[in-house]
């Protein structure tokens, strides 16, 4: 009878030590930090935003072949192709370029700015990797910049535009 009692508490205690090893294990997983849920976040947002932004129409164009131009087949092909110097495109009295400057930042700061993400947008020719539009995102509500070459980012993934002067490369980065 004292041997059962014995292998009774031994069995107790091994269900105990299972018991724990089951909540710790689980634990683990449950504590750690989801990086494949942030890393597909920021891809999704970078991704869906540039696609939002790019689609944009845009009003208040007083030249050019469009009454109200796309951000990427119109402005961002003239910015490409005559640059601020003979733009076929005046909205709010600033040429192609420097409008998109402007209104891109404005609207990834409104956006993105304000869910406090850092990003940075580029576009540049392909056939010689000059860019032509760069914006390092500027967050007012922290004071802090974009600066997401050193930093955990994801792309929107490339979007390109034949323009009249060759292939024009834009891309996203949100980062951390």
């Amino acid at each position: 009878m004292r041997r059962r009692a014995q292998m009774e508490m031994a069995g107790l205690v091994v269900i105990v030590i299972l018991i724990t090893l089951g909540i710790l294990f689980m634990a683990q997983f449950a504590l750690k930090d989801e990086p494949d849920k942030n890393i597909f976040t920021r891809k999704e947002l970078a991704a869906s935003t540039m696609a939002a932004v790019m689609k944009m129409t845009v009003t208040g164009c007083t030249e050019g072949t469009a009454q109200f131009p796309q951000i990427e087949g119109d402005l961002l092909d003239d910015c490409a192709v005559f640059g601020d110097v003979h733009s076929n495109y005046i909205c709010e009295g600033k040429p192609s370029c420097e409008f998109l400057q402007f209104k891109i930042e404005e609207l990834l700061d409104q956006t993105l700015g304000v869910w406090g993400k850092k990003y940075h947008f580029v576009s540049e020719m392909v056939s010689n990797n000059e860019e032509f539009l760069y914006i390092d995102g500027y967050n007012a509500v922290t004071g802090t910049g974009g600066h997401c070459q050193d930093r955990v980012r994801d792309t929107s993934g490339d979007f390109y535009l034949p323009s009249g002067n060759g292939l024009v490369r834009s891309v996203l980065y949100v980062c951390e």
